[in-house]
Formats: C-alpha cells, structure tokens, sequence
C-alpha cells in the first residue's frame, strides 16, 4: 500500500501479506498509533486520500477517523482504470519497478527493504521541483521527523541508485536485528 504526497511526489510505502481491509486498518491503525506517540495527528499530515476501489479500502473509518473516532481526514475513490486522475502515483511506481521488476515476489521484503527504497525513490532531484528531491520538499513542508516516522531517510543525490541493482544489494544486506523500525511497524513481518 503506497502513500505519495502529490505536491512533492514524496511516496512511502507499508508492506502487506494479503491486502485485505483488515490488514490495511491495522496498519493504518499503527501508523497513527506511531505518528500519535510523537504528537502528530494523522489528519494534519493526511487531510485528504485519493485511492482506488480495492477491496483494501473498504473499512473507511480506519482512513478517515481519529484515534477518538472523530473524522479527521477525507477520503476519496478515483474513477476505475483512470491513473491519469493519480499521474505522479504512477511516475513513482514506474520508478520502485525499475528498482524492483514486475514480477518480482514480495515473499522476502520485509518494511525495512520496502523504507530503502522509497528513500530512494525520494531522493532523486527532479527538474520539475525546480532540482529539490521529493524528501527535500517533503522535508521543507513538514520536517524530517515526520519523514523518519514514515520510515524514509535521507538519501543524497549521488547515492541514489533506481535500478535492479538497489534491489539485489537489499536482499545480500538483510536488516540488522529485530523488532520495530522507526515507522511503528514490526521489522522482517509484512
């Protein structure tokens, strides 16, 4: 499940085994829980989601309520098989599968892979942002904080690799020790 902040083209991910709307909640439930325990409200970061039909959007509270219950961010469906209505969504995409090809099995990635690269895939400069990086612009409007809890780190232009081989030196390093990353969400389960 990808998230990108289309002012910024900033895009992370969260790793799921099944993409039911069970497990969308429950990650949309710790992430909230994560952004909470650090005194962000998820709806002043996400005031507004733009997603398509997927059965893992159908619990709708989990995307758009508080921690009270309360609504604090709207969420909207894109019309079906209109990807020009999430255009920069899709230039993200394209660039994690040059990094990881269609086809590839997800069986092994764990959040900590899927974190390495979408800071990655933030972290090339774009002539479109006036040569600033998705998580320069990112970090501009919020701050590196937010970005670290979302489990993106800064990655300097020049070592910025989109291509296969990120994905091959990923599975050679697999991440050290066990337990939570920065995002809230359990290293080495997805």
């Amino acid at each position: 499940m990808t998230f990108d902040f289309t002012q910024m083209n900033f895009m992370f991910g969260l790793l799921m085994d099944d993409k039911t709307s069970v497990e969308a909640a429950e990650k949309i439930r710790a992430l909230k829980k994560t952004l909470r325990l650090e005194d962000f409200r998820f709806g002043d970061i996400f005031p507004l989601l733009l997603t398509d039909n997927g059965g893992e959007f159908a619990n709708v509270a989990a995307f758009t309520d508080d921690a009270e219950g309360l609504p604090g961010t709207k969420l909207y469906f894109c019309d079906p098989y209109c990807s020009s209505q999430k255009p920069r969504v899709e230039k993200n995409h394209s660039i994690f599968r040059d990094i990881v090809p269609k086809g590839e099995s997800f069986d092994d990635f764990t959040q900590d892979m899927v974190n390495t690269i979408f800071s990655h895939v933030n972290g090339s400069k774009r002539k479109v942002f006036h040569g600033k990086s998705p998580y320069e612009d990112f970090v501009y409007f919020f701050n590196e904080e937010v970005a670290t809890l979302l489990g993106i780190r800064h990655i300097p232009a020049e070592d910025v690799i989109q291509d296969k081989r990120l994905l091959k030196m990923l599975k050679k390093t697999p991440p050290k020790g066990t337990g939570e990353d920065k995002s809230g969400l359990t290293r080495g389960c997805h």
